[in-house]
């Protein structure tokens, strides 16, 4: 049988679906979920564009999400949100595992009605993410259910997408029952879908609105009701949202970019740099420059 290292599947907008052998897409719009192994010759698995459902059955020492080091457990899933800087130690042994990478659109077209972890991008935070430990034996099934994914999506069989949704489904469902995800009690569906929105509308502006009224008035509501919802499900603030996206990207570009401390304040959108840096120290107990350095 084939070794299939890396296989994507896309549907576009028109309904039509094709097999490609690498990941690189030229249309964002598509709508697609890519497959491949995990591979000792690469360490980082960033993604700024899609989802990723991260599975590690062995050979990983550590795994580094953002600036979190993550201890390494036997059949680990990390389920993560576009933009984590991911990068993966290795033991020395070839690694056991699969990367499936989904655009926002395909995970959102799933019939994932009673999981939890339709809400991964609400309860998504810089200090925790979702996060799941596997049995050896559900281990071994999530494996099956990889290699299949793989073997539709490098296939020409008719209506492939049907049976791909269906095995993802699956996987997520054998994942579900460990998945740490917990809404808070008497969330509803509108007010997970309002808080679910905002956070998109947070990871797309937060360079250019930093308040909250700026976010209420995208989703034509008023800004009180808006912190009301964010509140009541999430339980911290929606300026706290956005302040936390602030922060996961200051850090990012203090550790990762060449960047000046003035630039990466002008890039975030504060007119001065002091005022910045006082809201960073505020936010991690230490100045951009100790940070930076430490």
């Amino acid at each position: 049988m084939e070794s299939i290292k890396e296989k994507t599947f896309i549907l576009n907008e028109s309904g039509n679906q094709n097999g490609h052998d690498t990941a690189f897409l030229e249309k964002k719009s598509e709508t697609f979920i890519n497959v491949r192994r995990l591979d000792i010759d690469t360490s980082d698995y960033t993604d700024h564009e899609n989802y990723q459902f991260l599975w590690i059955a062995d050979g990983v020492e550590n795994i580094t999400v953002d600036l979190e080091t993550i201890p390494f457990y036997q059949n680990t899933i990390l389920f993560l949100v576009p933009g984590r800087i991911v990068s993966l130690k290795f033991s020395g042994e070839p690694p056991t595992g699969w990367i499936l990478s989904f655009s926002r659109n395909f995970f959102k077209n799933q019939n994932l009605e009673g999981l939890n972890i339709k809400n991964a991008d609400i309860f998504h935070t810089y200090e925790e993410m979702p996060r799941i430990v596997l049995s050896p034996k559900i281990g071994e099934r999530i494996h099956s259910i990889a290699e299949m994914i793989a073997e539709f999506a490098g296939s020409e069989i008719p209506n492939k997408e049907v049976a791909i949704s269906a095995l993802l489904r699956t996987m997520l469902v054998y994942c579900d029952s460990k998945c740490n995800i917990k809404p808070a009690f008497g969330s509803n569906r509108q007010d997970l879908h309002i808080v679910s929105l905002f956070k998109h509308h947070v990871s797309r502006n937060f360079l250019k609105y930093h308040r909250v009224s700026h976010y209420a008035r995208l989703m034509n509501i008023t800004p009180k009701y808006l912190n009301q919802v964010v509140k009541r499900v999430m339980g911290v603030t929606a300026k706290s949202v956005i302040q936390e996206q602030l922060i996961i990207q200051a850090s990012r570009d203090l550790k990762f970019s060449s960047e000046s401390i003035k630039e990466i304040a002008f890039k975030l959108g504060f007119a001065e740099s002091e005022h910045f840096s006082h809201f960073f120290k505020k936010g991690t107990g230490k100045t951009p420059s100790l940070f930076r350095n430490t």
